[in-house]
Protein backbone atom coordinates (compact mmCIF):
# COMPACT_ATOMS: atom_id res chain seq x y z
CA UNK A 1 0.00 0.00 0.00
CA UNK A 2 1.14 3.53 -0.90
CA UNK A 3 -0.04 6.53 1.03
CA UNK A 4 -1.03 9.26 -1.68
CA UNK A 5 -1.96 12.64 -1.42
CA UNK A 6 -4.52 13.59 -3.64
CA UNK A 7 -5.01 17.38 -4.65
CA UNK A 8 -6.82 17.42 -8.45
CA UNK A 9 -8.37 15.29 -10.38
CA UNK A 10 -8.07 11.71 -8.61
CA UNK A 11 -10.14 13.55 -5.65
CA UNK A 12 -13.43 12.03 -4.89
CA UNK A 13 -15.90 13.77 -7.59
CA UNK A 14 -13.60 13.80 -9.94
CA UNK A 15 -12.86 11.95 -13.12
CA UNK A 16 -10.05 10.52 -12.00
CA UNK A 17 -10.82 9.28 -8.75
CA UNK A 18 -12.15 5.99 -9.94
CA UNK A 19 -8.36 5.26 -10.14
CA UNK A 20 -8.66 4.68 -7.02
CA UNK A 21 -10.31 2.02 -6.57
CA UNK A 22 -11.12 0.54 -3.03
CA UNK A 23 -8.39 3.13 -1.32
CA UNK A 24 -8.58 3.82 1.79
CA UNK A 25 -9.80 7.50 3.10
CA UNK A 26 -7.12 8.79 5.49
CA UNK A 27 -8.30 12.19 5.67
CA UNK A 28 -8.08 16.18 4.76
CA UNK A 29 -4.74 17.07 4.14
CA UNK A 30 -2.41 19.60 3.46
CA UNK A 31 1.01 19.64 1.99
CA UNK A 32 3.83 22.80 1.19
CA UNK A 33 3.48 23.90 -2.58
CA UNK A 34 1.56 26.22 -5.12
CA UNK A 35 -1.52 24.75 -6.92
CA UNK A 36 -1.78 26.37 -10.64
CA UNK A 37 -4.43 26.01 -13.05
CA UNK A 38 -3.35 24.06 -16.27
CA UNK A 39 -6.47 24.30 -18.28
CA UNK A 40 -8.85 21.54 -16.84
CA UNK A 41 -6.22 20.32 -14.80
CA UNK A 42 -4.32 21.52 -11.17
CA UNK A 43 -0.37 21.45 -11.02
CA UNK A 44 1.53 21.34 -7.79
CA UNK A 45 4.67 22.69 -7.94
CA UNK A 46 7.29 23.37 -4.75
CA UNK A 47 6.93 26.61 -3.05
CA UNK A 48 6.41 28.37 0.38
CA UNK A 49 2.36 27.68 -0.10
CA UNK A 50 -0.66 25.38 1.31
CA UNK A 51 -2.48 23.26 -1.00
CA UNK A 52 -5.34 21.47 0.44
CA UNK A 53 -6.01 17.54 -0.47
CA UNK A 54 -6.90 14.40 0.99
CA UNK A 55 -4.33 11.04 1.99
CA UNK A 56 -5.84 7.59 0.75
CA UNK A 57 -3.56 4.00 1.04
CA UNK A 58 -4.15 2.64 -2.32
CA UNK A 59 -2.83 -0.58 -3.57
CA UNK A 60 0.73 -0.85 -5.17
CA UNK A 61 -1.47 -2.65 -8.22
CA UNK A 62 -3.34 0.70 -9.18
CA UNK A 63 0.22 2.94 -9.09
CA UNK A 64 0.69 2.05 -13.43
CA UNK A 65 -3.10 3.29 -13.77
CA UNK A 66 -2.48 6.38 -11.84
CA UNK A 67 0.59 7.20 -13.07
CA UNK A 68 -0.18 6.96 -16.41
CA UNK A 69 -3.24 9.42 -15.78
CA UNK A 70 -0.69 11.70 -14.49
CA UNK A 71 1.62 10.79 -17.75
CA UNK A 72 4.30 9.63 -14.76
CA UNK A 73 6.96 7.45 -16.94
CA UNK A 74 8.80 5.91 -14.04
CA UNK A 75 11.57 4.98 -16.64
CA UNK A 76 11.80 8.37 -18.01
CA UNK A 77 11.06 11.10 -15.39
CA UNK A 78 12.55 13.96 -17.33
CA UNK A 79 10.46 13.62 -20.11
CA UNK A 80 6.82 13.10 -17.81
CA UNK A 81 4.78 16.20 -17.59
CA UNK A 82 4.37 14.67 -13.35
CA UNK A 83 6.63 13.19 -11.26
CA UNK A 84 5.36 11.05 -8.70
CA UNK A 85 7.60 12.28 -5.54
CA UNK A 86 7.86 11.82 -1.28
CA UNK A 87 6.36 14.63 0.24
CA UNK A 88 4.67 15.43 3.80
CA UNK A 89 1.39 15.99 4.10
CA UNK A 90 -0.46 17.06 7.59
CA UNK A 91 -3.86 15.38 8.36
CA UNK A 92 -6.38 18.35 9.13
CA UNK A 93 -7.92 16.63 12.18
CA UNK A 94 -4.95 15.96 14.31
CA UNK A 95 -2.17 17.77 12.52
CA UNK A 96 -0.22 14.52 12.35
CA UNK A 97 3.03 15.12 9.66
CA UNK A 98 2.34 11.93 7.48
CA UNK A 99 4.75 10.82 4.47
CA UNK A 100 2.95 10.15 1.09
CA UNK A 101 3.67 10.58 -2.29
CA UNK A 102 2.28 13.03 -4.62
CA UNK A 103 2.26 14.10 -8.30
CA UNK A 104 3.97 16.90 -8.57
CA UNK A 105 4.21 18.94 -12.28
CA UNK A 106 7.14 18.81 -14.02
CA UNK A 107 6.81 21.75 -16.44
CA UNK A 108 7.04 25.29 -16.05
CA UNK A 109 3.75 26.58 -15.03
CA UNK A 110 2.11 29.91 -16.40
CA UNK A 111 2.47 32.97 -13.24
CA UNK A 112 -1.70 34.09 -13.94
CA UNK A 113 -2.64 30.84 -13.31
CA UNK A 114 -2.33 30.57 -9.84
CA UNK A 115 -4.64 29.68 -7.26
CA UNK A 116 -4.13 31.36 -4.32
CA UNK A 117 -5.93 29.32 -1.61
CA UNK A 118 -4.60 26.31 -2.78
CA UNK A 119 -7.87 24.04 -3.13
CA UNK A 120 -8.42 22.94 -6.20
CA UNK A 121 -11.61 21.74 -5.63
CA UNK A 122 -13.06 25.13 -4.25
CA UNK A 123 -11.39 26.84 -7.42
CA UNK A 124 -13.11 24.37 -9.82
CA UNK A 125 -16.69 24.84 -7.91
CA UNK A 126 -16.89 28.38 -8.41
CA UNK A 127 -15.84 28.14 -12.14
CA UNK A 128 -18.78 25.56 -12.43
Amino acid sequence: MKRIFVYGLLRPGFEGAGLLGDAQPLGAATTSGLLYDLGGYPGLVPGDGVVHGEICAVDDTRLPALDAFEDYNPVDPAGSLYIRTAVIAWLVASGEAIPVQAYRYNRPVPEHAWIADGDYARYAAGRG
